[in-house]
């Protein structure tokens, strides 16, 4: 679907500077999920896309990399609400928990090209740097999407506490439960003709036994 603007767009009224801002990375989040390559995703191919000249574009960002990066953020933002629409339908810890799961991969399934884009911006040698203690690791409540992850972990966290959960470590629990659901449907993305259980099946059974329920 091609989302450009068809006329040229208004200028923004004195003040309302970020309206265009958040107008720009709107656009370049459509793009994202309407471009295979995201490579291919310009600084003018955003300008067009919001209606705008590119020039407009650098009063709020360096260049096309500080656009992206603001993209990321919105994507994390929506992944946090979709969670959070989630487990708003469940009143129980392991019902909530189980919830977030579901939706974690709904979520990367529905909209595989953002999800693609959360977890590709680092380069493999900056795990090597890390491993090389010349570049340090992301603080957990730091990094971005700090805010999706630590609704596993205090979901994992409330199990222990309403006793259905035996996990002494929420957080390693909850990375570990992360990891498996990464890979999951990093694999659904690439294999889907596979011979896959019930998606429900393998997220619960995810969840059972890395957050070691016990109900």
């Amino acid at each position: 679907m091609d989302h450009t603007a068809e006329h040229q767009r208004r200028p923004n009224p004195r003040g309302a500077g970020g309206e265009l801002r958040t107008e720009i990375v709107t656009a370049a989040l459509r793009l994202v999920e309407d471009t295979p390559d995201p490579s291919a995703i310009t600084l003018r191919g955003v300008a067009r896309q919001a209606g705008v000249t590119a020039p407009s574009i650098y009063s709020h960002f360096e260049n096309l990399d500080a656009v992206m990066a603001a993209v990321v953020t919105l994507a994390f933002d929506r992944l946090h609400s979709y969670l959070d629409d989630a487990k708003a339908t469940r009143h129980d810890a392991v019902g909530r928990l189980h919830a977030l799961c579901r939706a974690y991969a709904a979520f990367a399934v529905e909209s595989p090209r953002l999800y693609n884009l959360l977890f590709n911006q680092e380069k493999v040698a900056l795990l090597r740097q890390v491993e090389s203690g010349v570049v340090p690791p992301k603080q957990v409540d730091t990094m971005p999407g700090a805010h999706a992850f630590g609704m596993l972990v205090q979901a994992v966290a409330a199990c222990v506490k309403e006793g259905t959960s035996t996990s002494t470590d929420p957080q390693r629990d909850a990375t570990l439960l992360w990891a498996a659901l990464h890979g999951y449907v990093t694999l659904l993305h690439t294999t889907a003709d596979f011979p896959w259980p019930s998606r429900d099946d393998v997220l619960d059974q995810y969840a059972r036994h890395l957050a070691h329920l016990t109900g």
